[in-house]
């Protein structure tokens, strides 16, 4: 029996060498990249600090009969930076042209934030979030990707089972950490989420890429105390959670 020809035997050794030394260099960028990331993030739960990321620019919109134009969101994300904010969801890339118009206007203007741009769970969208924020430093821009996890949005609005929610959440978060040094991840209409499969959301969004994870309370129905006990769940429940930052989205 004969074993099956070597792709290599019919490069000159060079070549050979070439490949192997690319392969190599590019695993290595890799593996030092995620142990900078997860530097980082032990660093931040270890500071106590409660860092602030500010939703004014894309949930501010939300609001019947409030437009902001570009310039607007501008002279919004520059008085932000000045009161101290962590980061910013500059907008959503893939709803309009107004959007990415607004987030370039703020690279290289808004220097201090990180600014990050809101994706589905679609290749799409995180391609339009790259393309506006490719010219903000890689440490400076990020990725926040979010998908229906409740029970209505599953049956409802996104008309998918929960393996096929899962398989949406895992292909999406891993694809933008091919792309973005920050990547957030948040299930929409987390605390109707029953919580066993949402600390299985959570998990799996993490061992794809996600260096932070949120808790958005959408429909606003929890008092302090049940959000305290949903967050306590989180903590305990969700085993690589040492491996991302948690995030809380709540109203007022």
């Amino acid at each position: 029996m004969t074993s099956a020809p070597s792709p290599f035997r019919r490069l000159p050794v060079s070549t050979r060498a070439t490949f192997d030394m690319a392969g190599l260099l590019q695993k290595t960028m890799q593996s030092v990249g995620n142990v900078v990331k997860r530097a980082v993030i032990g660093h931040h739960k270890r500071s106590g600090v409660v860092l602030f990321s500010d939703t004014t620019l894309r949930d501010g919109e939300q609001m019947p009969g409030a437009t902001l134009e570009p310039d607007d969101k501008l002279r919004i994300a520059l008085a932000l930076e000045a009161a101290g904010v962590h980061s910013l969801d500059a907008g959503f890339p893939a709803s309009s042209a107004s959007d990415v118009a607004a987030i370039q206007k703020m690279v290289g203007k808004v220097r201090r934030p990180v600014l990050t741009a809101l994706c589905r769970t679609l290749k799409g969208d995180v391609d339009a979030a790259f393309e506006a924020l490719s010219g903000n430093p890689v440490h400076k821009r990020g990725g926040s990707l979010f998908c229906g996890t409740s029970p209505l949005h599953r049956q409802h609005k996104l008309q998918k089972s929960e393996s096929e929610i899962l398989k949406l959440i895992v292909e999406n978060v891993g694809y933008a950490a091919e792309r973005f040094a920050i990547v957030a991840f948040s299930p929409e209409d987390a605390s109707r989420t029953e919580l066993p499969y949402l600390c299985e959301c959570y998990r799996e969004a993490i061992a794809a890429g996600a260096t932070t994870i949120g808790f958005p309370d959408t429909v606003g129905i929890l008092t302090p105390e049940k959000a305290r006990d949903f967050i306590r769940h989180i903590q305990d429940n969700v085993p690589n959670i040492d491996r991302a930052l948690l995030a809380v989205h709540f109203h007022n």
